[in-house]
């Protein structure tokens, strides 16, 4: 059986051509060999697996090579090329700076320069992960690195751009690599599977994708591990199920949920992807990205930034269609709170839940608000319009006209130059009261309660303390948080108590408590008789009587103290002491 190479090895590009997703890196070398103005140091730097070394191991061998084209490919034939691809380059040397740290280490890399190339050349030196090099290290390197010998190339290479010392920075040609598109490592995944003959789908690809975060290595690893779970038919399904990645169909159907309001639902799907042994700061994240997604869909000029397979954007499409923008927007902001909540929450399933249940009250309410300006609108009177009068008959067959003497007299007395209208004289009129309602609602009784006035008549019931006290309580706070510090003092010195059905009295003890009272109880007992559900509710504010206790002198002290001990008499006589 032949030994198994991985992917990453097995496909790495061996030019320049073949390099995936850094054209701007590769182009700019391929210009500087065909021109002849190479420098002496290079540094790579870009996040993992985006082919740094690569790039460098393909650099060195290029101008190694002894027979090189106009297309810059090495020709595989001479020397340099054949030692390069058998392992034992003499020109080449390779460089672990993570394991290779130290002074001595780069005394001993000096001495090899120091030496001319015998096959070639050039002689190049990469050192991996430079950035793992000591400062003493750094500081020795640096002479060498910037007067070289004219056969000798530097490529540094890293991920932690950071960390190497400006000296060393401004001694290199530096070459940032970014990270790979999903559309560049989906195509050279797709390439890869068909040369080994595997079936694929294009959202298994594409998820791979997304997974490798930009590094194509990671991209290979992946592809490599689902290959063996799948075997020669790689689905979108195998991918999700092995990679923890949640499906994109429970993203619509919460999102159709949400846009409906339907809580329930909302939930019970968030149950099933928890049941399924989903993280729920996953389940957040990838909630928002789906937002994120559908509000890129709502323009045709933000479609460049869906980062998604081509059969799901006609999907995003039609539900960003049917999706407000507002919500998205609030749902964002809200799944971002969340995000920031969800490590220091102490259940965090209850706040992903909570979360949730926000989001669906948030395209609810915006459904309720236009509703709710047109009720308004119908209340409010328009006072750019006369007011019309309404005839008070029950039916329009039976009103009678009103003849105009009637609607007003002329004012009789001094100054007659005006008039008093009197009240209307209508004829056959109909009595409302037959059409009254028998009970008013909570909101009549609240609007013609006053401080003196009774409740209107209705059944009493009993009071409910522990209610009571809440409502109390509460009224208190909103007080102070309106600022009416005296009031809430007032409120919160003590608690009412039921004197009997439907009645409640309260204590206060001086006159300034009385005078808030005063002012403050139509409107507090309307709020306690609306949220009792009591209309005959009664508020009883009495003045209580202070026992103030009298001030004791020193001689009245002391009288005390001698009638419980007599000896001090005696003490005071022997040594005549003065109570001062």
């Amino acid at each position: 059986m032949d030994p198994f190479v991985v992917s990453a090895r097995k496909y790495r590009p061996e030019t320049f051509d073949t390099v995936v997703g850094q054209e701007a890196v590769t182009e700019t070398l391929k210009n500087a060999i065909r021109s002849k103005h190479l420098a002496s140091a290079f540094l790579f730097t870009g996040p993992r697996g985006v082919g740094k070394t690569t790039c460098a191991r393909i650099l060195a061998r290029t101008i190694n090579c002894e027979n090189l084209g106009e297309d810059l490919v090495a020709c595989d034939t001479c020397d340099p090329c054949k030692t390069f691809k058998e392992g034992h380059s003499l020109n080449i040397f390779e460089l672990d700076a993570a394991s290779n740290n130290s002074v001595e280490d780069i005394r001993n890399l000096i001495l090899q320069v120091s030496i001319a190339p015998q096959v070639g050349s050039k002689k190049v030196y990469i050192i991996d992960e430079v950035h793992m090099l000591s400062q003493a290290a750094f500081n020795a390197f640096l002479k060498t690195l910037e007067e070289p010998p004219s056969y000798a190339i530097f490529i540094l290479a890293t991920t932690e751009k950071h960390k190497i010392l400006p000296t060393i920075l401004s001694r290199c040609q530096v070459f940032d690599f970014h990270r790979i598109q999903l559309g560049d490592i989906t195509r050279h995944l797709a390439g890869i599977a068909e040369k080994e003959g595997i079936e694929t789908e294009a959202k298994a690809l594409h998820v791979i994708a997304q997974k490798a975060d930009g590094g194509l290595r990671d991209a290979l690893s992946i592809f490599d591990q689902l290959v063996s779970f799948a075997g020669n038919r790689l689905t979108y399904h195998d991918v999700v199920k092995n990679l923890n990645v949640l499906d994109h169909e429970h993203y619509f159907s919460l999102t159709d949920s949400i846009v409906k309001g339907d809580v329930p639902a909302a939930l019970v799907e968030y149950n099933t992807i928890f049941q399924h042994g989903f993280d729920g700061h996953l389940f957040v994240t990838g909630l928002a990205r789906h937002f994120r997604d559908l509000l890129v869909s709502q323009d045709v000029r933000t479609l460049p930034l869906l980062e998604v397979s081509e059969d799901l954007v006609k999907r995003y499409g039609e539900q960003a269609q049917s999706t407000p923008r507002e919500l998205l927007i609030r749902g964002l902001d809200r799944l971002a709170q969340c995000d920031a909540q969800y490590k220091q929450s102490k259940e965090p399933r209850l706040l992903v839940e909570l979360t949730l249940m926000q989001l669906c009250r948030l395209n609810a309410s915006a459904a309720l608000e236009p509703i709710a300006a047109a009720e308004a609108e119908k209340k409010s009177p328009d006072l750019s319009k006369p007011p019309v009068a309404k005839p008070l008959a029950a039916h329009p067959e039976e009103a009678t006209p009103i003849p105009p003497a009637v609607l007003a007299e002329p004012k009789s007395g001094a100054g007659g130059d005006g008039y008093t209208p009197k009240r209307r004289l209508v004829r056959d009129h109909v009595s409302i009261k037959p059409v009254a309602p028998a009970t008013p609602s909570l909101g009549d009784v609240a609007a013609l309660d006053t401080d003196e006035g009774p409740a209107l008549p209705t059944a009493t019931k009993e009071v409910n303390l522990a209610l009571l006290a809440r409502l109390w309580s509460d009224y208190a706070l909103a007080k102070k948080r309106e600022g009416k510090n005296s009031l809430h003092a007032t409120l919160a010195a003590g608690e009412p108590e039921a004197t009997g059905p439907s009645a409640i009295r309260f204590a206060i003890v001086n006159d300034v408590q009385e005078k808030y009272m005063r002012e403050e109880k139509p409107v507090l007992l309307s709020h306690l008789r609306r949220e009792l559900a009591d209309p005959a509710l009664q508020l009883e504010v009495i003045k209580e009587q202070v026992v103030v206790k009298p001030r004791y002198t020193k001689q009245d002290r002391f009288n005390l103290m001698a009638e419980k001990n007599p000896a001090l008499l005696k003490l005071r006589d022997e040594l005549d002491l003065d109570l001062g």
